[in-house]
């Protein structure tokens, strides 16, 4: 198994929809984002992950034109019917080239869904994310950071497929980021911003994850 594709997912967003329990942090992950937006006088908004379609709706309220893609039809399903009036929702594969022309967008913006993939697959990803962003707009990120390992593996035992690359008994695939791998990525953007971030549990506030929050300049 390289990654955990569109049915482990559809299956995921499924059984959320079907319990009533939509994957939601509120603002958690755009509010950060705001200033820096504003600032870099960003228009159009590319969501890389968007799931239900939170998110992108919250952009949308602030103003921005909005675009947003997931490997799930069912996710994306659920996202049009709330937000269809919103913003624009695609099914798409990231791992794949996506259907828009090089610099079309101002920034791209993908809270906790890049870091999904194997070393080789993430390289393309983001070498993509580097082609859709026009020259001086913004690439707008979380990811699971490396100190998130020991954590999430206390409840998600999981075996290594390869460096910092685990797949787990559900099924699902995470890759955890060091800051050096980060800047890797990262080469040739520039004012490069990274903020190690730990977050609580949204229902119980125990600490549930810890993540990168990135911000580069194209």
């Amino acid at each position: 198994m390289a990654y955990a594709g569109a049915e482990f997912w559809d299956q995921c967003f499924r059984q959320r929809r079907e319990s009533g329990d939509d994957l939601d942090w509120a603002g958690l992950w755009t509010m950060p984002f705001l200033v820096p937006l504003r600032e870099a006088g960003v228009r159009t908004i590319l969501e890389l992950g968007c799931g239900t379609g939170n998110d992108a709706a919250r952009l949308a309220g602030e103003g921005y034109s909005v675009t947003a893609v997931d490997v799930s039809d069912e996710a994306i399903g659920q996202a049009q019917a709330r937000f269809g009036s919103m913003a624009r929702f695609l099914t798409a594969d990231v791992t794949l080239r996506l259907p828009f022309p090089d610099g079309s967008f101002d920034a791209v913006m993908s809270n906790v869904a890049l870091h999904m993939f194997p070393d080789e697959v993430t390289r393309a990803v983001f070498a993509q994310v580097g082609r859709l962003v026009r020259a001086g707009g913004l690439f707008v990120f979380h990811v699971n950071s490396l100190q998130d390992r020991a954590l999430r593996e206390r409840s998600l035992p999981a075996r290594e497929l390869e460096p910092d690359y685990v797949a787990e008994e559900s099924g699902q695939t995470v890759h955890f980021f060091s800051e050096a791998y980060l800047r890797e990525l990262l080469a040739g953007w520039q004012q490069v911003q990274l903020v190690p971030v730990s977050v609580p549990h949204r229902k119980t506030g125990r600490l549930f994850k810890h993540v990168w929050r990135g911000i580069a300049r194209r």
